[in-house]
C-alpha cells in the first residue's frame, strides 16, 4: 500500500530570472507532472515555503512570513550613487526591517555604473536614522545584495551611532567573511560590483585605513558582508549578525517543517562555494543533516564539486544548465526548466537483479508531460492484473520506450550491477527520441552518452520506482516482460517453477537445483545454493 509522502520545497530566488516564491511554485509543477501519485494531493502532499537570507527578496519573504501584522511605508532615502529613491521598511510589532538591497543594491545600478570606489551606504543610514525616528525597540537589516564596498562609511556621515542608542539591532546577512584579506570583502565580492584587478587593490588599502580609524574589528565573521557593513554595525552599532535563513527560518518554523517531511528540496540559482558559507542551502543542509533527511538542490548552475556537496549532506544536485546550457537562455526560462515544462525526460529501471537464473530485464521510457494513472507505481507493489494492463497503456502513450535482456552468460561474465546498467545504456540506445535527462532507479549508474558521444546528464533516486513516474512505467515494462520470458521459459524447464517464482532464490527453486542441477539459463556467479551444498559444474 502506497504511504503518503511530504515533500517541503524551501527554495532561495533564481536572482535576476524568478522570485523565491516562483521558483517554489515551478518546483511544484514539476513534481505533480512528473511524480507518481503527482496528482494526488492526499498522497503527495507538497509544502512551499519561499526563504531568504538576508538579500533581495527578503522583505518579500518576511511580509509572507508575517501576514497583515505588517506595514510597508515608503522611506525617502538615495542609492548607492547618492540619487534620491525611495525605499520600503516594514514596521511590525516594535520593530523596522530594512532591506539593503532595495536602497542601495547591486542590482539598482547598470553594469555602467557599478564602481565600489564611488558607491555609498549614505542611502542605508538615511533609513536606519527614519527606523530611529518611528520610535521602534528593535532595527532588523538584510544586508545581501549591495553595490558598496566603503565599510559602511556612509552610515554614520547620515546616522551616528548615538541616534540608535537603546536600539536592539539585528543583522541578517548571508556570508562569513571576514573584513580583510583573501577571503574578505573586497577580493571576494568587489569583482561582481565592478571592480578589476588594479582597483581591488586600492580598495583593500583604503578599507585597512578606514578600519583602524574606526576601530572596525577585521577578523569578525560576516565582517565582510555587503563590503564591510557588517564590521561597522557589529563594531560601532553594536549590532548582533546572525544567519538570515537562520533569522527568517525561525519566523516560519523551519525546523519544525523540515523534521516533518520526507524529502526536502531546495534551490538557488548559482551553487558554488559560497552556498555552503552561511547561506540558504548551508542552513538547511545543516537540519537535514540533524534530523537525516533526504536533501535534493534545484540551481541554475553547479560550480561546487561532487564531493564537497556530497559532504555538506545534500543527496543530489540538479543544474538547469544539464538542460540548456546557454545561460541567457536558460536565465530567461528559468521558471519552465524548474517546472520540467517541455523537458525530455527518460525513466530507467531493471527487473531480475536477484534472480538465480534468466536474463536481467532493463527499460527506459519516456513519457508525456502530465501522464497518470493512479495505479502507477513500484511494480513490485502492484497486482499483476495491474501490470499487465499499465504496459499496454504505458506502451501505447508513452512517447519512446524500450525493453532489453541481458542474458546469464553476460551477468557471470561482467556481474550483476554491470549487466543492469549494459542493459538500461542498450535500452536508452534503443529510445526513438533522445532525452535531456535520465532518472534512475537506485544509487548506481555510469555516465550514459548517446551514440554521437554527446553526454545526457542522469540522476539516481532511492526508490525512484516508487517516486518519479517515468522510472515507475520502466519499473512496470522490465518486470511484465521479464515475467513473460520465464513463463515461456518454464514451459522448457517445468520442474523449476519459473512460471511461478520467475527465478527467485525461493524454496522451490532451490530444492529443483538440488534434485535436478542447474540449466544453461542459471547465473553460475550466483550463489544458487548455501555454501555448505556446493554444485559440482
Amino acid at each position: 500500500m502506497q504511504m503518503k509522502r511530504k515533500i517541503l520545497i524551501v527554495p532561495d530566488k533564481f536572482k535576476g530570472s524568478a522570485s523565491a516564491a516562483q521558483v517554489a511554485d515551478a518546483i511544484e509543477k514539476a513534481f505533480r507532472s512528473r511524480a507518481v501519485f503527482g496528482r494526488d494531493t492526499a498522497k503527495l502532499i507538497i509544502e512551499k515555503l519561499p526563504l531568504a537570507d538576508g538579500g533581495d527578496g527578503s522583505m518579500d519573504v518576511l511580509k509572507r512570513a508575517l501576514g497583515g501584522k505588517v506595514t510597508t511605508v515608503m522611506v525617502p532615502t538615495c542609492d548607492a550613487l547618492r540619487r534620491p529613491v525611495e525605499a520600503p521598511m516594514l514596521l511590525f510589532d516594535d520593530a523596522a526591517f530594512i532591506e539593503m538591497a532595495s536602497v542601495c543594491g547591486l542590482a539598482m545600478l547598470s553594469r555602467e555604473e557599478r564602481n565600489p570606489e564611488l558607491t555609498t551606504t549614505f542611502g542605508l543610514g538615511l533609513m536606519l536614522a527614519a527606523a530611529a525616528d518611528k520610535g521602534v525597540r528593535r532595527i532588523i537589516m538584510g544586508i545581501g545584495g549591495s553595490a558598496t564596498n566603503d565599510g559602511g562609511a556612509g552610515i554614520p556621515e547620515a546616522c551616528p551611532p548615538e541616534r540608535l542608542a537603546g536600539i536592539d539591532i539585528l543583522v541578517a546577512c548571508d556570508v562569513d567573511n571576514p573584513l580583510l584579506g583573501p577571503n574578505g570583502a573586497t577580493m571576494v565580492y568587489g569583482p561582481q560590483k565592478g571592480a578589476d584587478e588594479e582597483m581591488l587593490g586600492r580598495l583593500e588599502e583604503r578599507m585597512a585605513r578606514y578600519a583602524a580609524e574606526m576601530g572596525l574589528d577585521t577578523v569578525f565573521p560576516g565582517g565582510g558582508a555587503a563590503g564591510g557593513v557588517g564590521a561597522m554595525m557589529h563594531s560601532v552599532y553594536g549590532a548582533e549578525l546572525t544567519p538570515g535563513w537562520k533569522l527568517f527560518g525561525e519566523m516560519v518554523g523551519l525546523e519544525d517543517r523540515i523534521r516533518e517531511a520526507d524529502l526536502v528540496v531546495t534551490a538557488e540559482g548559482r551553487l558554488d562555494g559560497q552556498s555552503l558559507c552561511g547561506k540558504l542551502i548551508d542552513g538547511v543542509a545543516s537540519l537535514c543533516r540533524k534530523h537525516r533527511k533526504v536533501l535534493k538542490v534545484v540551481c541554475g548552475r553547479n560550480q561546487l564539486p561532487l564531493k564537497e556537496w556530497k559532504k555538506a549532506g545534500i543527496n543530489d544536485v540538479i543544474a538547469l544548465n544539464e538542460i540548456e546550457p546557454d545561460l541567457r537562455k536558460s536565465r530567461a526560462h528559468s521558471q519552465e526548466l524548474l517546472s520540467a515544462e517541455g523537458v525530455v525526460i527518460a525513466g530507467c529501471d531493471e527487473a531480475g537483479r536477484g534472480c538465480l537464473a534468466g536474463p536481467v530485464f532493463a527499460a527506459a521510457v519516456i513519457l508525456p508531460e502530465g501522464f497518470y494513472d493512479e495505479r502507477l507505481n513500484d511494480s513490485k507493489q502492484m497486482t499483476e492484473a495491474d501490470r499487465n494492463a499499465l504496459r499496454e497503456i504505458i506502451e501505447r502513450e508513452a512517447v519512446a520506450w524500450k525493453v532489453v535482456a541481458v542474458p546469464a552468460e553476460e551477468i557471470d561474465r561482467i556481474n550483476i550491477l554491470n549487466a543492469s546498467i549494459t542493459g538500461m545504456h542498450r535500452a536508452l540506445d534503443g529510445l526513438e527520441v533522445s532525452p535531456q535527462m535520465i532518472m534512475v532507479d537506485g544509487n548506481r549508474f555510469m555516465g550514459y552518452r548517446r551514440p554521437d558521444g554527446t553526454r545526457v546528464p542522469h540522476h539516481c533516486v532511492v526508490h525512484g520506482d516508487a517516486c518519479v513516474a517515468a522510472i515507475a512505467a520502466a519499473s512496470v515494462l522490465a518486470k511484465t516482460h521479464r515475467d513473460e520470458y520465464m513463463r515461456n521459459l518454464a514451459k522448457e524447464y517445468p520442474q523449476y517453477g519459473w512460471d511461478r517464482n520467475m527465478a527467485y532464490p525461493t524454496a522451490e527453486h532451490r530444492e529443483a537445483i538440488r534434485r535436478y542441477g542447474i540449466t544453461p539459463h542459471h547465473r553460475r556467479s550466483y550463489t544458487l545454493l548455501p555454501p555448505e551444498e556446493k554444485l559440482l559444474f
